[in-house]
Formats: C-alpha cells, sequence, structure tokens
C-alpha cells in the first residue's frame, strides 16, 4: 500500500491505499493531542499562516442518493465520487474516485486544470482530456466513467478546515483535524457559490454530543504506527463513523423520496 504521487502542480495521478481510522474528539483535547504527535510530525507544507488550510469537495451522486445509502448501510464495497478545491489557493480541482472495501481505503485522484474540469463534464471535453498528462487522464477518465455509468449528478458541496500533520518517522502517515465542517446543497458544478445557505454539520445538534468537536482522521499503511496505538489508549479514543457527506445529506436535504427508494446492494466505480 502507499502513495504514488504527490504532485499540485504537475497534473499526475495520485492513487492511494490506506487506512483511515476517524474519532470525533472534543475541541478541549485538540491541544493535548498535538502536543503529541508535533515530536513525531511535521506540519502540513500547504498548510497556510495560521496551520489550516481549507477544503471544498462537490460530491455527486445519483437522483436517489445510492451512494449515500450504501455508506448509510456500511456496505463492504461502496465509493463515492468528488471534485475537490482548494479555496483561497491557486491550485487544480482534483477528480476523486474514493472507494472503500470493508476498512480499507482506495483513493485515485488526477489533477485538473481550474478552466477545465466543468467542460470534462459537461461536454465529454475531449480537448481538455488530450491535453493532460497520461496518468492524470487514467484518473479522470475513470472519474468519467462512473460519472456515466451511474447518471450522476452534483449533490452537496462541504467545506471545511483542516489542520494536518505527517509523520517523519514513517512513509506514509497523518494526522488531521477538521473543524468548521459546512455543507450546502446544490445541482450545479459552481464550486464557489455565492454567500449564504450553508449550513454547520459538525455543530452539537448534529453529531449528538454535548460540546463543540473536532473529527480527528489517523491515516496509515497496513497498520497502524506504534505512536498512533499510544495515543490512542492514552486518551482513551473510540472510533466513530463519521461521513461528512453523509452527515451534510442528512443536515441539508430532504428524504422521504430517498428513504422510500433505499435500495439493496451496491454500486461499483
Amino acid at each position: 500500500m502507499g502513495l504514488t504521487s504527490e504532485s499540485w502542480e504537475g497534473g499526475s495521478l495520485e492513487v492511494i491505499e490506506r487506512y483511515e481510522f476517524k474519532y470525533l474528539v472534543p475541541e478541549r483535547l485538540v491541544p493535548s493531542i498535538r502536543t503529541a504527535v508535533l515530536p513525531i510530525c511535521r506540519r502540513d507544507r500547504y498548510a497556510g499562516p495560521d496551520g489550516s488550510y481549507r477544503i471544498r469537495s462537490l460530491y455527486f451522486d445519483t437522483r436517489e442518493l445510492h451512494l449515500f445509502w450504501a455508506t448509510e448501510r456500511e456496505a463492504k464495497d461502496r465509493f463515492k465520487l468528488r471534485a475537490r478545491s482548494y479555496p483561497g489557493k491557486s491550485s487544480p480541482v482534483f477528480l476523486e474516485v474514493k472507494r472503500r472495501y470493508l476498512d480499507v481505503i482506495i483513493k485515485t485522484r488526477a489533477a485538473v486544470p481550474a478552466a477545465d474540469w466543468e467542460d470534462l463534464l459537461l461536454r465529454g471535453g475531449a480537448a481538455a482530456l488530450a491535453r493532460l498528462p497520461p496518468a492524470a487522464q487514467k484518473g479522470a477518465e475513470r472519474f468519467l466513467a462512473a460519472y456515466k455509468r451511474h447518471h450522476l449528478q452534483p449533490t452537496l458541496l462541504v467545506d471545511y478546515d483542516r489542520e494536518a500533520y505527517e509523520s517523519t518517522l514513517d512513509k506514509y502517515a497523518r494526522v488531521t483535524f477538521d473543524r468548521k465542517v459546512v455543507c450546502r446543497q446544490t445541482e450545479t458544478l459552481d464550486l464557489d457559490p455565492p454567500p449564504g445557505r450553508w449550513r454547520s454539520v459538525d455543530h452539537p445538534a448534529q453529531t449528538k454530543t454535548h460540546e463543540p468537536i473536532c473529527v480527528l482522521e489517523l491515516k496509515f499503511e497496513r497498520r497502524p504506527p506504534a505512536w498512533m496505538v499510544a495515543l490512542v489508549r492514552r486518551l482513551d479514543l473510540v472510533r466513530y463513523s463519521f461521513s461528512k457527506y453523509c452527515y451534510g445529506v442528512t443536515a441539508q436535504l430532504t428524504l422521504p423520496e430517498a428513504r422510500a427508494a433505499r435500495v439493496v446492494g451496491g454500486l461499483h466505480p
């Protein structure tokens, strides 16, 4: 397992195979967790002056929300399709297919120039596709294949702040804190909609917690590093299933028709 290519600027295809363990931790615990990981990790190189960066993802789903329901009922083989951007940064748009089989995450993402990605989805964009490097073409083609095969459409924008650290001891191990998670329903490819209509996802009313929380993610290859295991045991952390997309759908959309159309079986990218 591992990470192939980390380039933002090169238009390359990234293939990531890893495990992700999620925890909802009270904000009051974040300073102690940060203090524990700093001797082992360095701050993410894309972080801003405040140590974080903004992430905005446009999720796609069927009209009946099949991908949402696959996650809700914890189908052992499921996937999500999203276009990811980084507001405030000069970066491409990343077309991502994130597949989960049991506990293993397999994600491909292709960097596409911000000026071209909508053309790829709306008109097939043969010319735009041809301009991409070969590896990025493969990633974009995989995204487009799932997008067309399952008749997916823009469904939800999710936006949040990420504070991220990467291990200096391991080939691949990351600790991330996600907060200020908001969402809004959408039917367009616009990644920069007008202000307003955003709804909080990590509010205690949504997470059913008694105090403000932060979404902690521990990401690693094959098996968790010893320092991660020690951190979880020392703080008595409990894994929690938290899908920003699913929480966002629950917070933002009305679902009577989707509940009526709930299906058994999964889609495959």
